[in-house]
């Protein structure tokens, strides 16, 4: 996960408040901190013996992330995406990453492919072990190092937050059992991408993306949020 929540730290925190915007993050995205979770500043501030005001910053630079919500006399809470958001995420992800694949910026290097190949590995024994939480994380990091690879630095930004939206809208939606990344898909596209078979990548990968969001159900009623206490370490 190093990259996806390491590559980009919310510009102007100092090292305290962007661990504390990394711990954050890293809860979001393996969803041990469903959309709708409360975020009170005075709870975060024990919680990371620091201060209200830096916990504030904090709040303010993942809201801008939009994967919190800052809600005016109310306080913060996880941000909770509806139906109609949640579409037009997953459609973005569709544009990006299938045009990236069909028209990438740089060809992967024999490093590069044996670190994808080393995470869709981890995702295998992670689905062997029936570990959903882990395999969610590195669902996500194969995606996003794909795009850090073969795209460049803006448009690996933007694939960040999107994955860090579409962790939001899996917890929300995701239907019951459903396995959102296959790991087989995950390796098809890889040796697509290294075999040069760039129609074929960028026709699998729309196919994969369309996949996921067949298996979410825009109907469900949200998970119950979380006390912070169980979810952020001090």
């Amino acid at each position: 996960m190093e990259m996806l929540l390491e590559m980009h730290e919310s510009a102007g925190l100092i090292p305290e408040e962007a661990h504390m915007a990394r711990c954050i993050r890293e809860a979001i995205f393996e969803r041990r901190m469903p959309p709708g979770t409360k975020l009170p500043e005075e709870h975060l501030a024990v919680l990371f013996e620091t201060t209200r005001g830096r916990v504030r910053r904090v709040l303010l630079a993942l809201s801008r992330e939009h994967i919190v919500a800052l809600r005016p006399g109310k306080g913060a809470m996880v941000a909770r995406p509806g139906p109609e958001d949640a579409q037009h995420i997953l459609e973005a992800r569709r544009v990006l990453e299938v045009g990236l694949l069909e028209h990438p910026c740089r060809t992967l290097t024999v490093e590069n492919y044996a670190h994808l190949k080393a995470i869709i590995d981890k995702e295998q024994q992670s689905h062997e072990k029936g570990d959903a939480l882990e395999l969610i994380r590195l669902s996500g990091q194969f995606h996003l190092d794909l795009t850090v690879l073969v795209g460049n630095q803006v448009i690996a930004e933007i694939q960040r937050e999107l994955i860090l939206r579409t962790s939001l809208i899996i917890a929300l939606f995701e239907r019951q059992k459903a396995t959102c990344c296959l790991t087989v898909d995950h390796g098809m596209i890889l040796d697509a991408v290294w075999q040069g078979r760039l129609h074929e990548a960028s026709r699998l990968m729309g196919r994969h993306l369309l996949e996921i969001e067949h298996n979410l159900d825009f109907k469900m009623s949200p998970p119950p949020a979380t006390s912070l206490t169980a979810l952020l370490p001090r």
